[in-house]
């Protein structure tokens, strides 16, 4: 059996990729840094995986699983060593740090590094300035999708959404993980910001909308007649963006349709404030809202729901989002003039800008 060494503990980790590299015939042993959370996956060496979808709830019995100190540094690195495959899910900002201590290892063993991360190539960007000691090192870069809902920590089963898709870079010639329903290999560029803004940019506009109108829940809003009408008109917009960025002919009926349907679950209690946070981050330049809408613009596209988005964050105050009051001072109080010169680095378009979205 291969060796799959698993950076991330935590619910993605357990919920969604362990489970997939456990059906390609791995053995997986996690790495973390909760003392606590280590010592229950080696004192239980189990868990369970309930999936929901609007059918119900199906149950998965994970095995055989074990979990390392990542301060151990003389045991990891001697598991690392035999490694056939390492993954991570423990957020962007530490991945380069695990690339590393992969990566200068005296190692010659065939290794596939894949960081399963909410970022842009978050594989290859970890390892941009380190050089691997490993000839034999290679880099996938991922697009990963499933939505896991807030749960308590004191069990290591996990609750996940039924829906899952890993899609892996088709440039790179290797195949670690077989094809299957969840499992696939495709163009990354066009997959990754496919998922960005159909996925991401959807929810975000669904968060505001939902903020404004008294909404507590990603659900209510899909549920409500006029946030679905909303819904619908946002993807379809966001849709019509990713083609002019793909320059393709593919139908995202099904994938739009399959999008508002997750989104509708209401056992996944995806609060409107949660994915709200951080906007200074999600409203910023070549993020889910600003590159779709930039595309509309310049292509004379409809943008009702970006502009109800947009008029919203400059008319209202979301202090109980994260990020929100900061965000508003710095960007959100010189103007929507200076958001789309200063913020935004429209140069050519900024007249545009002014007709559809406001001075």
């Amino acid at each position: 059996m291969k060796l799959a060494v698993h950076f991330g503990a935590g619910n993605i980790g357990r919920g969604f990729i362990v489970p997939i590299l456990q059906s390609n015939n791995y053995k997986v042993i996690f790495v973390d840094v909760n003392t606590d959370l280590i010592k229950q996956i080696n004192d239980e060496g189990h868990y369970k995986v309930k999936s929901i979808n609007i059918d119900g709830i199906t149950k998965e019995e994970v095995e055989d699983i074990e979990a390392i100190n990542l301060n151990d540094t003389e045991y990891l690195n001697k598991i690392l060593l035999k490694a056939d495959i390492v993954t991570t899910s423990v957020g962007p900002k530490f991945v380069e740090g695990v690339y590393e201590k992969v990566a200068t290892l005296n190692n010659k063993k065939h290794q596939i590094f894949i960081a399963f991360e909410n970022m842009y190539k978050a594989s290859s960007s970890a390892s941009f300035k380190i050089e691997s000691q490993n000839e034999n090192l290679k880099i996938i870069d991922a697009v990963v999708d499933k939505i896991v809902p807030p749960q308590t920590a004191t069990s290591l089963d996990v609750i996940v959404e039924t829906y899952g898709s890993i899609i892996l870079d088709e440039s790179v010639a290797l195949r670690p993980l077989e094809t299957s329903e969840i499992v696939s290999y495709k163009n990354y560029e066009n997959e990754f910001y496919k998922k960005l803004w159909l996925l991401n940019g959807l929810h975000l506009q669904l968060a505001y909308y939902g903020l404004s109108n008294g909404h507590t829940y990603i659900d209510e809003v899909i549920l409500s007649s006029k946030g679905r009408l909303f819904a619908e008109k946002a993807i379809s917009s966001l849709a019509e963006a990713y083609m002019l960025f793909s320059e393709s002919n593919e139908d995202l009926d099904d994938f739009s349709q399959t999008i508002i349907k997750r989104f509708s679950l209401s056992d996944i209690k995806d609060k409107v404030i949660r994915v709200a946070r951080n906007p200074e981050i999600k409203f910023a330049k070549g993020e889910r809202f600003e590159y779709p809408l930039r595309l509309l613009i310049t292509n004379n596209k409809n943008i009702d729901t970006f502009k109800k988005v947009f008029d919203t964050i400059f008319e209202d105050d979301f202090n109980e989002v994260e990020g929100f009051s900061s965000f508003k001072n710095a960007i959100l109080s010189k103007g929507k003039s200076r958001t789309y010169t200063e913020y935004w680095k429209v140069n050519t378009n900024a007249k545009k800008y002014i007709k559809e979205l406001g001075v």
